[in-house]
């Protein structure tokens, strides 16, 4: 039996509960075998990881104090058109004045905040317990939270590359092993695939399982714009494909190093003619900036050099004068011992010849 009125810092999450906000985050009308097969653990420890963050201090830092409260204000969120500027309205009426002293508004400010963050996978706001690298989904007052996402992601098809062809060497490990990019796994979808520290990290979104359950579930009316939750799973099918052996093997340990959602290793693939930049819309724009700077980077040490074979002449070139610098050294070094054995073996004759005589 799930315990709704547990309370939002204790951890882990018990499966019955799980199963229960699974079903009543998204109004689902039941928790199909499919659903549940998708392994949502990961969105769990992100739920728990967020709750946590803003019910420090005793939890008066936000108007819910038990996963039952949680679930309310999403089910208000979700049904209807309540605008935020209404949500505020009614969930300010609801609550007492705050014997500890912290602002009635912005208290219910950071609780939608939360709300739309465990709704979305998004930063929603930017509330004090905001980590400085994430940015946010602004979700201002005479709008809706549907309203909100589809300002925030809409199609964008702004830049225009010399070449829309993304290759089979366009993956995460490449980015990394050749591109020199770091990449930085998050749990913010308006993170995924924005290049920060000057333009030397890619954030990737890791939580293939949440996308899955947001493609499936069709009781509701999206949050997410038509085809946005199916084009960033194919972003993942491209960076990540999974019948790439060296991505596979470079998978395995980020996973473990970096607690990700395991079913990023079963993301799928795409085929040469849906590779192409001309097939996304939202992601567009990002993918652009990320091939160029893949395009534009250069190798900066030998192990780089072997990875890269983005052109094929060039490194059979780089290889083949390593190669030949690599012998003349060796031949030089033979013969150089080869002159001081013949000097060494010479003086040990004139030294025998004098002794003789």
């Amino acid at each position: 039996m799930a315990n709704m009125e547990a309370s939002l810092r204790k951890y882990p999450i018990t499966e019955a509960l799980q199963t229960w906000l699974l079903k009543e985050l998204w109004l689902t009308s039941g928790t199909s075998p499919q659903a549940a097969s998708l392994g949502m653990s990961p969105y769990f420890n992100y739920y728990s990881t967020r709750c946590q963050r803003l019910s420090r201090d005793g939890g008066i830092h936000m108007s819910a104090d038990s996963h039952r409260g949680i679930v309310d204000i999403t089910k208000q969120i979700l049904l209807g058109n309540a605008t935020r500027d209404d949500l505020q309205s009614s969930l300010l009426a609801a609550r007492p004045r705050d014997e500890h002293g912290e602002g009635r508004s912005g208290v219910v400010h950071a609780t939608l905040d939360l709300c739309g963050s465990l709704l979305l996978m998004a930063e929603v706001g930017k509330e004090k317990f905001t980590p400085s690298a994430v940015h946010p989904l602004i979700w201002s007052g005479p709008h809706t939270l549907r309203q909100a996402v589809e300002r925030h992601f809409q199609p964008e098809r702004q830049l225009q590359p010399d070449d829309s062809r993304l290759g089979v060497i366009f993956t995460a490990p490449s980015l990394q092993n050749i591109g020199g990019l770091k990449v930085r796994w998050t749990s913010n979808i308006v993170d995924h695939l924005l290049l920060s520290d000057d333009d030397q990290t890619v954030s990737i979104f890791h939580h293939i399982g949440f996308l899955r359950h947001q493609q499936c579930n069709t009781d509701f009316t999206p949050l997410f714009p038509d085809s946005f939750i199916d084009e960033t799973i194919r972003t993942l099918s491209l960076l990540i494909p999974q019948d790439d052996r060296r991505c596979r093997r470079w998978l395995v340990s980020q996973i473990a190093e970096h607690n990700l959602d395991p079913q990023i290793a079963r993301c799928g693939f795409l085929r040469a003619r849906n590779r192409r930049l001309e097939h996304f819309s939202f992601w567009h724009d990002r993918l652009v900036v990320l091939k160029q700077a893949f395009d534009e980077s250069s190798p900066r040490g030998l192990r780089q050099w072997w990875n890269d074979r983005r052109n094929s002449v060039q490194w059979y070139t780089f290889w083949v004068a390593i190669l030949v610098f690599v012998m003349t050294v060796f031949f030089g070094l033979v013969q150089s011992v080869e002159g001081a054995l013949q000097v060494y073996l010479s003086w040990k004759a004139l030294q025998g010849t004098g002794a003789a005589r």
